[in-house]
């Protein structure tokens, strides 16, 4: 078993952040005159009947300013409990899409890594545009079957602490230790090569409350606790605040631009496809396609795809079989027709609205070109 460990340093317990001397609880005058607008936030969490009164108190502690402020880290900064089927959690309600407050389209991570050639100002239109039918860099909740998920592509621990968050996070503290350590262990979450392959099973979150470090179950147990606010913030407020770090920001495009390298070299199942799906789709708009599907559906790539080009050379008989024979006046005439036959085919597969999904790229004023070869990969 790998791993980095240290000593950790959670957020604010609200009992602590709240309490005056004696350890007895301040007044909503004090309070009003004293606290910050993340702690009067913590406040309210556990005692939501005092907000009339404690936004009277800031206002006359000459802190209007400060009431709708509180109001929006009430409403953004702190979980909420998300009822879901018959249980549910905590999560964090996402911003307006008119707020683009860290989303994978306007992250300050993409300078840099276009500098260091990491990806191509191409590949930032095909994952910025794409990744607006994923969350947010900062998205975290824990309202579903899963222990948590958290960030842009939604990855997820599972009740054995196990699962694609876990292998990334570790990833990450190989590749950055120190910001690994300020992150996540200072605030209580490691990260262990708990098997012997690479796969996210291989990989084991766990968290540390006030020195008590928790299994896998007792952290799913902490965190879905609906009587417990206090638990909420200090086990997802680190990893909110790590999704707003340019550098965790860096490691969530990293695996998009691997994701959408690994669905491009995808082979079509099916009729002997012999070619990669970067053959046939050479357009920014088709690219967005593809990972939009593999994100979503990771498996199904090569079968939908596949599908598409049935239908394609079904229609298309005298159409080479091999896309590298076609001339550039074919390959402007086909790849539309390849990309119509497989948004339909989406259509009817297993993902998750696939017409809405297909809309966010290919329209609603979206930038991304549909002339083959305007995708543009890094070497």
């Amino acid at each position: 078993m790998t791993g980095l460990t240290g000593t950790t340093a959670q957020p604010t317990n609200t009992a602590n952040a709240t309490a005056g001397q004696g350890g007895n609880p301040p007044s909503l005058r004090t309070l009003a005159q004293t606290a910050d607008v993340h702690t009067l936030g913590l406040y309210l969490q556990s005692h939501p009947q005092d907000r009339h009164q404690l936004e009277t108190e800031l206002v006359k502690a000459k802190r209007s300013s400060d009431v709708s402020q509180l109001e929006e880290t009430r409403k953004y900064e702190l979980p909420h409990w998300q009822p879901y089927h018959k249980t549910g959690g905590p999560s964090y309600v996402m911003r307006p899409a008119s707020d683009t407050t860290n989303t994978v389209a306007n992250s300050g991570a993409w300078p840099a890594l276009v500098k260091a050639g990491q990806v191509t100002p191409s590949e930032q239109r095909v994952i910025g545009r794409m990744a607006n039918n994923e969350g947010r860099l900062d998205s975290v909740q824990s309202y579903d079957s899963e222990t948590m998920t958290m960030g842009a592509m939604q990855k997820t621990i599972n009740a054995g602490g196990t699962g694609e968050l876990a292998k990334q996070v570790y990833d990450f503290s190989q590749s950055n230790p120190a910001k690994y350590q300020s992150l996540f262990v200072d605030k209580g979450w490691t990260v262990a090569h708990t098997g012997k392959g690479s796969s996210g099973s291989d990989y084991t979150m766990s968290f540390t409350d006030n020195g008590q470090a928790l299994t896998p179950q007792q952290t799913r147990t902490f965190v879905k606790d609906q009587t417990s606010p206090d638990h909420w913030n200090r086990a997802l407020d680190p990893l909110l605040q790590a999704g707003r770090d340019p550098d965790f920001q860096a490691a969530q495009i990293h695996d998009f631009k691997t994701r959408l390298d690994s669905a491009m070299a995808t082979v079509p199942t099916g009729k002997s496809y012999a070619q990669p799906v970067s053959a046939y789709l050479t357009s920014e708009k088709g690219a967005a396609l593809v990972l939009d599907e593999s994100v979503n559906r990771p498996s199904h790539v090569a079968g939908t795809f596949g599908r598409a080009l049935d239908d394609f050379y079904a229609a298309n008989p005298k159409a080479a079989r091999d896309p590298g024979q076609w001339t550039a006046a074919q390959r402007a005439d086909y790849e539309p027709k390849i990309m119509q036959a497989y948004q339909s085919e989406r259509l009817v597969s297993h993902m998750t609205d696939p017409a809405g999904r297909a809309d966010q790229i290919v329209n609603q004023g979206s930038t991304l070109s549909d002339a083959p070869r305007s995708f543009v990969p890094s070497p």
